[in-house]
């Protein structure tokens, strides 16, 4: 008698473990094919038996997939190959009542029909172990089989019963999380294109506003009609660093306020007239709520500097963007002939753009303030920011 429980206990052990390093593997892993392979494997060192493999049902419970499994002649294609159930099929039976269903010699058998590749493989003994997900539903079936006739043990059959009850929440898990990657991809890739049909519009608007400049009759009608596509085309950048950031939902600072102030030099040919640009912005990324009437702003303060300045002689252009004690500040500055006593009394052709200044501050929850300078025209604007 000792010499029978000695074995037992191994058995045991060796499944315990096996248990153990399913877990530990299962919580590792995020593939569910690399999981079912594995489950497959141990199992079939646990029990010591010549085959195993997973079978997942389909929504109609009318055939099921063989979604791993080991030990099969991959001639034969047993993976991937799809099982129609009969009334007549082991595997209906064992999901019907619930439980493990055991032949012990599928020659003599007499309730169920096989599938023609068991045969074919020399199985003479299998057990049926449903997999249940969460909640109750079915998966699919859990299928050991063997070359010699066997009983499986009642041990045998607690420890699969085990394992499928481990097996069902898992496969659950890993379900839901490949759902879940495949819903992000996919808003992923529907936001990309959202933004490159955006940038595609806003280049066609772009391209209508500046046609529509070239043929205004008045010089106050192409320079508002220009001031007009500036602020698209600053629309248009943000639209870019959205579509080429890693995190779509924030634009990158420093890039985004330094490309906008060199293309509006460019844009205004700025070179020509010797104005220099000078940047100082942290490398901090904002949301578009907050990028967006920034960079208008910045548009806005610069486009006035290099048209009513400098007049032909040069100078240079400040940008600074700091945080400190979780307020941000931008500060605006050139060193032209600076604005009137009161900035709301604005040179010409630029009372639009200090208004819009004022409301996109408002935006922003912050004020714009015009200190007043010996040299040049200054605008700060301090706002709360949250990191």
């Amino acid at each position: 008698m000792e010499g029978d429980r000695v074995p037992n206990l191994r058995q045991m052990k060796a499944q315990q473990k096996v248990l153990a390093d399913f877990g530990d593997f299962a919580l590792r892993s995020d593939t569910l094919d690399e999981v079912l392979i594995e489950a497959c494997r141990l199992v079939s060192e646990a029990i010591d038996c010549d085959f195993s493999k997973i079978l997942e049902m389909e929504e109609s419970g009318e055939a099921a997939l063989v979604k791993a499994g080991v030990g099969w002649d991959p001639d034969q294609n047993v993976i991937g190959r799809r099982l129609k159930f009969s009334e007549r099929s082991s595997e209906t039976y064992s999901l019907k009542l619930g439980k493990p269903v055991v032949s012990p010699n599928i020659q003599d058998e007499k309730r169920f029909e096989f599938a023609f590749f068991l045969r074919d493989h020399g199985v003479v003994s299998l057990i049926n172990v449903p997999i249940f997900l969460p909640g109750g539903r079915a998966y699919g079936l859990l299928q050991v089989d063997s070359r010699e006739q066997r009983d499986f043990s009642a041990a045998d059959i607690e420890f699969l019963r085990t394992y499928a009850a481990i097996l069902g929440p898992v496969i659950d898990r890993l379900h839901k999380a490949h759902s879940l990657r495949h819903a992000l991809e996919t808003n992923k890739r529907l936001l990309l294109e959202l933004q490159h049909r955006v940038k595609n519009h806003i280049g066609i608007i772009t391209s209508m506003v500046r046609l529509r400049t070239r043929h205004a009759k008045t010089e106050d009608a192409r320079a508002e009609l220009a001031g007009v596509a500036e602020r698209i085309e600053t629309l248009r950048l943000v639209n870019e660093k959205l579509y080429n950031a890693k995190d779509a939902g924030t634009l990158p600072m420093k890039s985004f306020l330094s490309e906008l102030m060199e293309n509006l030099c460019v844009l205004h040919d700025a070179a020509t007239h010797k104005v220099r640009l000078e940047c100082n912005i942290a490398d901090i990324h904002l949301g578009p709520e907050a990028a967006v009437p920034m960079g208008l702003i910045a548009n806005e303060f610069v486009t006035n500097s290099l048209k009513y300045a400098f007049d032909g002689t040069g100078g240079t252009i400040f940008v600074s963007l700091e945080v400190a004690n979780n307020r941000l500040r931008l500060s605006l500055r050139d060193d032209g002939k600076g604005l009137p006593a009161d900035p709301q009394v604005a040179p010409k052709g630029s009372g639009t753009g200090i208004r819009l200044i004022d409301g996109l501050a408002t935006q922003l929850g912050a004020e714009a303030q015009w200190p007043a300078s010996m040299n040049g025209a200054v605008l700060c604007l301090e706002m709360e920011h949250t990191a």
